[in-house]
């Protein structure tokens, strides 16, 4: 020890002795040594947590030093003897530095630095790491304290080098269990025995047998290594090349090592600053760097002055800003569930992130684990900023957190580790706070940026293109092996905008889709429409009657986006490898079409068909071109409606169309309901084509065509209408246009005597008489007839008129058909010489059955006689009136019977008497009711004076509403019993 520059040395002599005057060899044929033992050169310090603003919430740190440095030194064989002084053995300059030969890692006693029975120079910077010379060194030593203006400096030796002064050095093995204190060390266990591997001339088992792994080494530089009683002040650094991929899987727990640089300040044995750099990677595969920053800060503590603590700081560096994705780069399905084929992250070095400590007592001491990238000021995700290019070379910019994960892990470390970062439900119903907090993550916004979610098919740009919401993004591989994995993002979920959608539903706004099983599986092409996304709810068109003429009202439930034919209904059942099947099931056409109309009442899943996987074939390669034949040809047809807006030429609009070309078959009846037999469409195609042009000037042109043809409508086996042809257009400003070619109208059982009356009536029922009413409510379509009067003799006929009127109602409202001959206002009259009559008839029909039926008969005689001096007249009629109401269940039957007559005496006195008499039947639902009514009318006038005298009788007898019916009180059996008894 030597106070005047606080020098504290160990010296031991080998192979020299003392011959009382100078230091010389004992044996000369053996080799000399000089060992220099020297005080620990570092000390490990205590590093607390990020310090509050003013630092009063730390107080002591705890510190351990590292173990004793030996510096061993060669004696040359050329120097005879050495004085036994200080300032002679620490003349190292003459002298030769031993360093622990390369590949050696244990000395050749525990505790020891004797290495293949030679002393080496052993030191332990920083604490737990062991290093050594790799290169030939020299050490610059002051032999004599030095002062200067009074004042000593302290002892110190300076290592210098060969190449410009700066000396290599070899970090050959580790000091376990040296200390706790390493909590927030970026010098970590693992990162210690990385800087040994890097340094060292190592090989590392290779995986299953194979050749061991070549690490490419590169020894630690030294820009400055001065010793010191005191402790090191020093100037480290290292930077490696990453190892060499191994060929297979590396073996399960086997940690490679990713250290890719390291500096190290000191200043007499305490940390500066230092700096660990670790390789790794981003979820989204960009290589990446984590780089923790050791610090010592000068703080102001309150009554202590200034004090100084270490600080971390981690930080990650971006390395690789963009990658590439596509089909060979891992995904399950060829790249398809990616639909950006590139992503670009803008940030290069992220702020203060919260760092991540590593399992000290794990064994082997595991390094950082892979972790959410999160700041260190707030604790919330750090967002990078994303640029995607998609499928057309389209930017698309976003924000997302994202996860580092070291590099050097075996797959089911990784796999682990992942699995607990990404534990969530994306899809949960009812999402617990894991869930949510993964939805936040996956689930980003891209504020309605447009983007291709696919690639489109080949001229056809902009077809997969939609203005998206948010993307929510998923890590790996995909199907039953689902796992996360680094470098594998993908598309899981999104919302997008469909402008055909909207064009019919208003209030869409942004739909949640997910890709469709057949274009990940097997691709677009192999999809009979080219669908790419699904709908994750199907959206139910409100179309209504109106636009289509009351033809259809096609409520079809759309739910696969395609690249060509646009928005269609998913009526195609694909297996689980996402083939589509041959035959498509009629239960899933039904539910695509669960809410659409025929003629505005009839469910129209009860007449569709199954449709073949052939016939879908259309639908793939859909242009306008390819539209205009099938609606034009006599046996084309489209099985699904098709909903698909398009750019107008010279960017003048854009026009939206939905299109559908189908054949209707026999009704289903498996529910055995039969009150839609009014409508026989065997042999009907329907077709709708409905366009709507939006102009940059907001102007909306709309037209619709609507054509249903070889129909029937049967009413009640009474009236059977056949249409050939019936067609509705109506543009914009247009009254609306329809059309019904190919009509014939037959009657049959009761009505079926009009049918001899056809030759009064025209060929076709649209002909003269014929009327086509469009109202806002519906149309109507018929005609009336007026007959001439007939006379043949002494009869007479006369005031006969025919009607029949089809009413298409817009309101959902039942299709309806009324017959009549004549009406209640103008009754045909009969006369047949002194008797006459009349009446008038009509029945009202639709889709639920009779609704209205009337009708009444008047029958009777009339007479007069006239002398001269008296004349007088008498009549008799009687007559039956019928009426049925089907909405007020209410029936009614009556009769009547009506006399008068006069007599008039030279006009002087005049008396006429008038007799009337009825009895009537009601029923209102189970309630009858018999009225009956009497009235005598008596009229005398004499001169100027007349006298009329009335008197009246009416009587009623209502049945309770629980008397028994007939068929209560008569058996069935006895029925059949008593009618043939009575038989002819």
């Amino acid at each position: 020890m030597r106070p005047a520059d606080m020098l504290v040395v160990d010296i031991d002599l080998v192979n020299l002795e003392f011959d009382g005057r100078r230091l010389v060899r004992r044996d000369r044929n053996a080799p000399t040594f000089i060992l220099v033992g020297l005080p620990p050169q570092h000390v490990l310090e205590e590093v607390p947590a990020p310090l509050s603003p003013d630092g009063t919430a730390l107080g002591s740190m705890k510190t351990v030093t590292a173990g004793s440095t030996q510096l061993a030194f060669s004696v040359p064989a050329d120097i005879d003897g050495l004085e036994l002084s200080l300032p002679s053995l620490l003349n190292w300059a003459r002298l030769v530095p031993m360093m622990v030969p390369t590949g050696l890692r244990s000395p050749d006693t525990a505790g020891s630095t004797v290495f293949q029975g030679l002393p080496s120079s052993v030191i332990e910077f920083p604490t737990r790491l062991l290093i050594t010379y790799d290169d030939p060194v020299d050490w610059v030593v002051r032999r004599e304290p030095q002062q200067v203006d009074g004042r000593t400096a302290l002892w110190h030796a300076r290592l210098h080098g060969a190449q410009n002064g700066e000396a290599l050095l070899r970090a050959f093995a580790t000091v376990a269990n040296r200390s706790g204190l390493t909590a927030n060390n970026p010098l970590t266990a693992e990162k210690l025995e990385n800087i040994v591997t890097f340094t060292s001339q190592t090989e590392l088992p290779g995986p299953d047998g194979s050749p061991p792994i070549k690490v490419p080494r590169a020894p630690l530089h030294a820009e400055q290594f001065i010793v010191t009683p005191m402790g090191a002040s020093a100037r480290l650094h290292g930077a490696w090349e990453p190892l060499p991929k191994p060929a297979q899987p590396q073996n399960p727990g086997q940690r490679l090592p990713n250290l890719k640089a390291y500096d190290h300040i000191t200043g007499l044995g305490r940390d500066q600053y230092i700096r660990v750099v670790r390789r790794g990677h981003l979820s989204t595969g960009h290589e990446a760097l984590l780089v923790s920053e050791l610090k010592r800060l000068f703080v102001a503590r309150q009554n202590d002055g200034i004090v100084a603590y270490l600080q971390r700081e981690d930080r990650v560096v971006v390395k690789q800003p963009e990658v590439q994705y596509g089909s060979g780069t891992g995904f399950t399905h060829a790249g398809r569930e990616m639909p950006f084929r590139a992503l670009r992250i803008t940030d290069r070095v992220t702020p203060p992130i919260v760092q991540r400590a590593p399992d000290e007592n794990a064994d082997p001491p595991t390094d950082i684990p892979a972790f959410w990238v999160a700041l260190q000021s707030t604790g919330a995700d750090y967002e990078f900023t994303l640029i995607g290019t998609d499928h057309e070379d389209r930017r698309v910019s976003f924000t997302m957190p994202l996860v580092f994960v070291p590099d050097g892990m075996d797959e089911a470390e990784k796999d682990m580790q992942l699995k607990d970062l990404y534990a969530g439900d994306l899809n949960a119903q009812t999402p617990s706070a894991v869930d949510l907090k993964l939805m936040s993550r996956m689930n980003r916004s891209m504020d309605g940026q447009v983007m291709a979610l696919a690639q489109p098919p080949a001229g056809a740009p902009g077809s997969t293109s939609h203005a998206v919401g948010t993307l929510t993004f998923g890590l790996g591989v995909t199907g039953p092996a689902a796992r996360p994995v680094v470098g594998l993002p993908h598309i899981s979920a999104a919302e997008v905008r469909v402008p055909a959608i909207e064009q019919f539903t208003p209030n869409a706004g942004y739909l949640a889709v997910r890709f469709n099983d057949t274009f990940l599986q097997q691709t677009m092409e192999n999809h009979p429409a080219g669908a790419y996304l699904n709908l994750k709810e199907a959206v139910s068109l409100t179309f209504g009657a109106e636009k289509a003429g009351g033809v259809a009202s096609p409520n079809a439930a759309v739910e696969l986006i395609t690249s060509q034919a646009g928005v269609i209904p998913n009526v195609f059942k694909t297996s689980p490898a996402g083939e589509v099947v041959d035959a498509i099931g009629l239960d899933d056409i039904k539910t695509a079409f669960g809410k659409a109309k025929l003629l505005g009442f009839i469910d129209l899943r009860r007449y569709l068909q199954n449709i073949t996987k052939d016939s879908l074939d259309t639908l793939r390669q859909l242009g306008d071109d390819q539209i205009e034949a099938i609606l034009h040809a006599s046996n084309g047809l489209l099985p699904a409606p098709v909903l698909r807006i398009r750019d107008l030429a010279d960017g003048q609009g854009k026009e939206l169309r939905y299109v559908w070309k189908t054949a209707l078959g026999k009704r289903d009846v498996e529910s055995g309901d039969t009150s839609k037999d009014i409508l026989d469409v065997s042999e009907a195609v329907l077709t709708l084509d409905a366009r709507t042009i939006r102009s940059k000037d907001a102007v909306d042109k709309a037209t619709v065509e609507g054509r249903l043809t070889n129909f029937k409508l049967n009413f009640g086996g009474m009236a059977r209408v056949e249409i050939a042809d019936l067609k509705f257009k109506t543009g914009p400003g247009k009254k609306p246009d329809v059309t019904a070619t190919g009509l014939e109208l037959k009657f049959s059982n009761e009505l079926e005597f009009i049918n001899s009356l056809r030759s009064a009536l025209p060929a076709d029922g649209f002909g003269g008489g014929a009327y086509i009413e469009v109202q806002p409510s519906g149309v109507h379509a018929g005609y009336k007839l007026a007959l001439p009067a007939i006379g043949v003799g002494v009869f007479t006929l006369s005031n006969v008129s025919l009607g029949a009127e089809l009413v298409i109602p817009f309101d959902g409202n039942p299709i309806s058909f009324r017959f009549s001959v004549s009406e209640r206002a103008h009754p045909f009259n009969v006369a047949v010489s002194l008797f006459g009559g009349g009446g008038y008839f009509s029945m009202l029909v639709d889709a639920k059955g009779v609704q209205q039926i009337e009708g009444a008969i008047e029958f009777g005689g009339s007479a007069a006689l006239n002398l001269g001096v008296a004349s007088g007249g008498v009549s008799v009629m009687a007559g039956i009136r019928f009426e049925y109401l089907a909405a007020e269940d209410r029936v009614s039957l009556g009769g009547y019977l009506r006399c008068n007559g006069f007599l008039c005496v030279l006009g002087i006195i005049t008396v006429s008497v008038e007799f009337y008499l009825e009895l009537t039947y009601e029923k209102h639902g189970h309630e009858s009711v018999i009225r009956g009514k009497g009235r005598l009318t008596v009229s005398v006038r004499i001169a100027f004076f007349s006298k009329s005298v009335s008197l009246e009788l009416e009587r009623s007898f209502s049945g309770a509403p629980g008397d028994p019916t007939f068929a209560d009180c008569v058996l069935p059996r006895h029925w059949h019993e008593y009618c043939p008894a009575f038989a002819p």
